[in-house]
């Protein structure tokens, strides 16, 4: 998208370029820090005269967030613990579940999108609501109905997070301008990692506690004479009917999902919703095509001709930024039992806090500071910038298991996702043609499918390698699992720095005007 001052276009064509023209073509003097401090509050400023469909599609998405990364955290954990599913299948299950979500985005989120913005949350969160109640209610069943159920809970789950991420950041764009649009998304960015605190808090209290009061019961049965934990009020009636401290946190993020699904209804009303600064297309579009009567086939056609696949430079330069998000696979596949088997049980016993607080924490505060801060700085540069501090500290950890050296690379690596994350997810949405976000969300996130869907194929590999468990320090080499990783990891900043000519050569003239260098 190209938006240039008409005043300047004229004067260019109606007058010859001459040393003075140049110079007083020139930018002006570098802002005083008073003028830049001001243009960083502004940029908070602007958000609170944003439509109110605006903070309604944030505040849907964040808090779906919630009930999202809450399940994702202990899956692997459900499946082998609850379900009995052998952990080689587990670790297959998770990184399929994770990567299909990813896939499903390239068509069905489209489609929905072109039924307009109301219509496809809606579906979305219907879909999860019904997936997350299958997948909660299976423990207890033969092994073959588990399996059929789970499954098909999950590709519903998938399906219905396929549709929400495109259509809400369609929604974003749709309620914000070019002036507002750098804070719009990554004020979205930095509440979805507010709300994995929230729900990595409520996990830390609902798990432990209903599992307490159950494994006290369970003693009672042999050792009539132990005590059994009555816990409080929430955990002791949540032990009252499930089976496990994670399927009662299962339940709890239904609960948040229906909840969602209730106050979207409540203050999204079509009012609310056709009161847009940039109208989307995508429903006339659908409606032309239904008119034309298209086949398929010329369908497929358009969406590679005029669709992101037609633009080379854009397409090497998503898929240079899978290296460093195999990383952020890790976070999950990798790291949780990276430090349970490492460190010491005082270190273990506070894992959750290491792996999901510092994170979404920085990322909360950081990136709208980082957006206000470097939202005129090209977003080719703030990708090579920000996957280097991603990528960099990664080699921290070979120096072995160390709790210092650990919570450093999580402070430093969470400072560069906040530098580049929401400034790219920006860029592929604002590049997109009217009627075409969807598919531009979902090409801009293959790179996050692959890393999704193929390192849970080797982490558990690489863990039983060189961090197996129940070995002894001395049979260890976790210094070798994280070089082997951080080398994977910068190929990205080498590789975009190395091609950066030839990518702004093209690439950058479809840029929003406000990410202009």
């Amino acid at each position: 998208m190209t938006a240039e001052p008409s005043g300047n276009s004229r004067s260019a064509a109606e007058t010859p370029a001459s040393p003075e023209t140049v110079a007083v073509e020139k930018p002006a003097s570098p802002k005083s820090l008073v003028e830049r401090l001001l243009d960083f509050l502004g940029a908070f400023k602007d958000l609170l005269g944003l439509p109110a469909g605006f903070w309604v599609v944030v505040f849907t998405f964040v808090i779906e967030s919630m009930a999202y990364f809450g399940v994702l955290t202990l899956m692997n954990s459900y499946l082998t613990r609850d379900l009995g599913i052998a952990d080689k299948y587990a670790s297959s299950f998770v990184s399929v579940f994770t990567m299909l979500v990813t896939l499903f985005m390239l068509g069905a989120g489209s489609y929905a999108e072109s039924f307009g913005l109301r219509r496809a949350i809606l579906a979305a969160l219907v879909l999860c609501l019904v997936g997350r109640i299958l997948y909660s209610i299976v423990p207890g069943l033969g092994m073959s109905a588990i399996i059929t159920i789970v499954i098909g809970s999950l590709l519903i789950v998938a399906l219905g997070e396929a549709i929400l991420q495109p259509v809400c950041y369609s929604g974003v764009k749709q309620y914000t301008d070019e002036k507002t649009s750098s804070m719009g998304y990554g004020l979205i960015y930095a509440l979805m990692n507010a709300g994995i605190v929230v729900v990595g808090g409520l996990s830390a209290w609902i798990r432990p506690g209903v599992q307490d009061v159950l494994d006290g019961v369970k003693a009672t049965a042999t050792n009539p004479a132990a005590s059994v934990p009555k816990g409080d009020l929430v955990t002791g009636w949540f032990a009252g009917w499930t089976g496990s401290g994670i399927q009662a946190v299962n339940w709890v993020c239904a609960g948040i999902t229906a909840v969602t699904l209730v106050g979207f209804l409540l203050c999204m009303s079509r009012r609310v919703e056709v009161n847009k600064l940039r109208p989307d297309t995508a429903e006339q579009q659908r409606e032309r095509r239904k008119r034309e009567k298209r086949s398929i086939v010329d369908g497929i056609w358009e969406y590679i001709t005029e669709g992101p696949f037609g633009n080379a430079r854009f397409i090497f330069f998503i898929f240079m930024l899978l290296p460093v998000r195999t990383l952020f696979a890790h976070q999950w596949l990798t790291m949780p039992e990276y430090i349970l088997r490492a460190y010491p049980k005082d270190v273990g016993d506070y894992m959750e806090w290491l792996v999901n607080w510092i994170n979404p924490a920085i990322i909360f505060v950081g990136v709208p500071i980082v957006t206000a801060l470097t939202r005129h700085v090209n977003v080719y540069t703030m990708m090579i910038l920000g996957s280097l501090v991603s990528a960099a500290p990664t080699f921290l950890l070979c120096s072995g298991p160390n709790l210092t050296m650990l919570i450093t690379y999580f402070f430093l690596f969470s400072i560069g996702e906040a530098m580049w994350s929401a400034r790219f997810l920006e860029y592929a949405s604002e590049l997109a043609p009217p009627g075409r976000l969807a598919q531009y969300m979902g090409l801009a996130n293959i790179p996050w499918l692959l890393a999704k869907g193929t390192t849970g194929f080797y982490s558990g590999l690489m863990l039983s390698k060189y961090c197996p468990a129940g070995a002894p320090p001395e049979q260890l080499h976790t210094e070798t699992l994280w070089f082997i990783y951080g080398c994977i990891a910068m190929v990205t900043p080498i590789g975009l720095v190395l091609a950066r000519k030839w990518v702004m050569s093209g690439l950058m003239a479809h840029k929003p005007s406000h990410a202009a260098a």
